[in-house]
């Protein structure tokens, strides 16, 4: 390692970090324990939130980057600029009525103050910086209980070298990390070799930029030791890009946790949690410059992931789909048609139980009515053009989580359906890379609060080829039903409906999602020369199970095939199309 090196030893409790901001600061009916002070949006819906899942890194940025404020000021500054991390500083004043360093001489009412804080605004502690460390037993544990009261994840502090053997201990003892910042990387680096594993290293970027060091050397030298890294301001956007999509190159290959069950979370093993700290004038420079290093991860986790097979449906479910499916296609059979199926969850996004029941569908329908080849594939490469050119349709099975950050992935899509190709979604495909709003304008919709519940349904457009197989104006549906927002991509003014929850029939005084009472739940849309249609519909595995709903999603799928034509008329201007009525 070159001398001059500026790193930080951090011991690291496992896994700290990794969680530090998944939870949803800011929502509404996303889950428990959402904050009532944080602006922020949930955190999958930015890239500087959405990238700790993905990466393990949590990103944040330090208390003393807002002048001349205090402390809780400041961390509502870095809840307004959508961060879920800070680091505070012994330096600095508490609040306005609280005019104390932030120290272990506040009074535990006062620590209850800064914490409770925090709490309302769904912002973690991340790092506690001090100017130094006790020089006695006595002075070094009140400090690590004093972080520990704060719910600091970790202390940063120029420590001597010989005191790390005993400040290890402490750190152990109360579950709190210590980051010790020295300029000498050698040194620092023999002191790493006899500490135990909770010991990593941070990087102070900024400096290394100063003395000429480049810093994806610095970051390999430091290796699994890398836990904490300082980005400067004036980092260029590209040069900050190459960095981070360096530092994703350096995670160990993901691998499927061998605990990970078939209804819920698939999370992966091997991310090393990094605190990074980014500062205020660059947030926005981070949120474009991480996603070519998301991309990168993601990308790793889709060629470990299989797509599930059909075998995992029951005997006796895979029976009621098998006797549900229609027989013959709706629409003539123009050509031979392949269409790619995607069931990609990547970094522990929710994975539907009901995903294996559609890939059994798919593989039947198929079977059944000749009408496409299923290609069961989460390759993400192919969907960069032209590779994704020898489909004629997209299928997006459930798909959840950052499937889209590689920027060449996402435009391939778009361009691909832009220029006459055909894009499907089921049920959780709406919440496929939330932090990539282009992929939502090109579905239809993001997210929306939602449960299992029991609504009636009204077939919207009983003309449509698409509804050919409901003999019904409503029907009774159990399912999970996403509320889309008002805010988000969803519109008739854009999308099609074909089918939506009656607001009349049906029981939505817990939703006041939206004044217009317009829950839509599938459509189809033009987009460009090419066609997109998605049914938000299969949270539970019955959809393929009935009768109707079954033709309907296999109308959809030729639809986007190109075999089955359709209005896309959007629905707020169908009424125009009408003609006058006779005199």
């Amino acid at each position: 390692m070159r001398k001059g090196l500026l790193v930080a030893v951090v011991l690291m409790a496992a896994g700290s970090l990794t969680a530090t901001a998944q939870s949803s600061g800011g929502t509404i009916g996303f889950g428990a324990g959402a904050s009532t002070e944080s602006v922020r949006p949930p955190d999958a819906k930015r890239v500087r939130t959405a990238v700790t899942g993905l990466l393990g890194w949590s990103v944040g940025t330090r208390a003393t980057s807002f002048p001349q404020v205090s402390f809780l000021e400041s961390a509502v500054k870095a809840d307004a600029l959508g961060l879920a991390c800070i680091e505070g500083f012994s330096s600095q004043v508490v609040s306005p009525a609280i005019r104390k360093n932030l120290t272990s001489g506040l009074t535990p009412e006062e620590v209850a103050v800064v914490r409770s804080k925090l709490h309302g605004l769904n912002l973690k502690m991340a790092a506690y910086h001090v100017d130094a460390i006790g020089p006695d037993a006595n002075s070094r544990r009140t400090l690590f209980e004093f972080a520990r009261n704060l719910g600091a994840d970790t202390i940063v502090a120029p420590v001597d070298f010989a005191a790390l053997p005993e400040l290890d201990r402490v750190a152990n003892e109360f579950g709190v990390n210590l980051a010790v910042e020295s300029k000498d990387g050698d040194a620092l680096m023999a002191a790493l070799a006899a500490r135990s594993k909770r010991i990593g290293a941070a990087a102070d970027v900024g400096y290394w930029v100063a003395k000429n060091i480049q810093p994806l050397l610095g970051i390999a030298t430091l290796q699994d030791r890398s836990m904490v890294v300082s980005l400067p301001e004036k980092m260029p956007a590209d040069t900050l890009s190459a960095f981070l999509l360096g530092m994703a190159k350096l995670e160990p290959d993901p691998k499927e946790s061998p605990n990970a069950c078939t209804n819920c979370s698939r999370p992966y093993s091997g991310i090393r949690p990094v605190f990074l700290t980014v500062e205020p004038a660059s947030v926005d420079t981070f949120e474009k410059a991480a996603r070519p290093a998301m991309g990168y991860r993601v990308g790793k986790i889709a060629s470990e992931m299989a797509t599930t097979s059909p075998s995992k449906v029951p005997d006796a479910e895979r029976q009621k789909i098998e006797a549900a499916l229609p027989l013959q296609a709706p629409g003539k059979i123009r050509r031979a048609r392949k269409l790619l199926v995607i069931d990609l969850c990547p970094a522990g996004a929710y994975y539907h139980a009901s995903i294996a029941h559609t890939n059994l569908a798919l593989q039947l329908m198929a079977q059944k009515t000749k009408a496409f080849e299923p290609v069961f594939s989460n390759d993400l490469n192919n969907l960069k053009y032209d590779k994704i050119r020898k489909f004629d349709a997209v299928f997006l099975n459930n798909t959840e989580g950052e499937i889209f950050s590689d920027p060449e992935v996402l435009a391939g899509l778009i361009r691909y359906v832009k220029e006459g190709g055909g894009l499907a979604g089921i049920h959780a495909a709406s919440y496929a890379s939330l932090d990539v709003p282009e992929f939502g304008e090109l579905l239809g919709a993001t997210d929306g609060p939602h449960k299992v519940e029991t609504a009636t349904l009204r077939i919207e457009d009983p003309k449509s080829p698409l509804n050919y197989g409901f003999t019904t104006a409503t029907i009774e549906r159990e399912d999970e039903f996403y509320h889309f927002l008002p805010d988000g991509p969803y519109s008739r003014d854009k999308l099609h409906i074909l089918i939506s929850i009656d607001a009349d029939k049906s029981d939505l005084t817990q939703w006041k999602v939206r004044p217009d009472k317009d829950y839509g739940l599938s459509w189809i849309r033009s987009y460009g020369r090419g066609r997109v249609f998605h049914c938000a519909l299969g949270h539970t595995p019955t959809l393929f199970a009935t009768p109707a709903l079954a033709a309907h999603v296999l109308a959809g799928i030729q639809f986007v095939l190109g075999d089955l034509d359709a209005d896309t008329t959007p629905s707020a201007k169908m009424k125009k199309k009408q003609p006058a009525p006779a005199e």
